[in-house]
């Protein structure tokens, strides 16, 4: 199932990414969670990626599910300090909702990530995409792990300097995170300066059509797989719409 045609990976990508933004009900977020992770092992994603960005966004998840769980004050009081609601049912429910969407929203990306981005160009380009626009989305994705790794890369070159982060008081961390967001940025600039040389050196754009190598085709399997998706999209927002 890892090898299915890149189209119906990105149709069950839009139905989850869809599916997070429209659900506002626990149980149909639950629900959403379940067919994601069916997704995720089916179509083979990255689950040791999957884990450390888990791992990684776990104090903002608790921050967020803490607003809601602090300022939403709809619902059944579930605890109340001096006659003043402080954790309702409803906040626990939107902040629990929330907590969900995310995960749902990086489990997507999750299989996109083990994905060949070649397949998924000429994929797009067999959709009738324009080459364009499905170049700019690949090099937006293969810049994602390039600003992980210069920031990385920045930070290492300050601990060489003798600076522990893990002592600094939050204040100066902050101001020294905001710091090491330049070089981060110049030295992207530069390396889109090299790539924009490089796509000129090759004659980028100087033909309307262009040829590829490289050709995915739909299998049977392919084919069962959109429709049972397809179908499955339409029942559940449908369901949703109307109940």
């Amino acid at each position: 199932m890892s090898k299915v045609d890149p189209r119906v990976k990105l149709l069950w990508v839009l139905l989850c990414t869809s599916g997070a933004l429209i659900f506002t009900r626990l149980l149909w977020m639950a629900g959403l969670v379940l067919f994601t992770l069916l997704g995720t092992m089916g179509f083979g994603a990255d689950r040791k990626g999957l884990g450390g960005r888990l791992g990684r966004f776990l104090p903002v998840f608790f921050v967020i599910f803490l607003i809601h769980v602090v300022f939403v004050h709809t619902g059944t009081p579930l605890v109340v300090v001096k006659g003043f609601p402080v954790v309702t049912s409803d906040g626990l429910m939107r902040g629990a909702t929330t907590l969900l969407r995310f995960f749902v929203i990086l489990s997507s990306a999750a299989v996109m990530a083990a994905e060949d981005m070649r397949r998924v160009l000429a994929a797009l380009n067999q959709m009738k995409v324009p080459y364009l626009f499905s170049f700019l989305l690949m090099i937006a994705l293969r810049f994602i792990p390039f600003f992980k790794a210069s920031f990385s890369d920045s930070l290492i070159a300050l601990q060489l300097r003798g600076v522990e982060l893990k002592k600094l008081p939050l204040g100066k961390k902050l101001r020294v995170y905001s710091d090491l967001l330049l070089p981060v940025v110049a030295d992207a600039v530069v390396k889109s300066r090299v790539l924009a040389i490089v796509m000129e050196a090759r004659g980028f754009g100087a033909l309307n059509k262009r040829t590829s190598y490289i050709e995915v085709k739909m299998t049977p399997l392919d084919w069962v797989l959109t429709l049972a998706l397809a179908t499955l999209g339409a029942a559940a927002f449908g369901g949703y719409y109307f109940s």
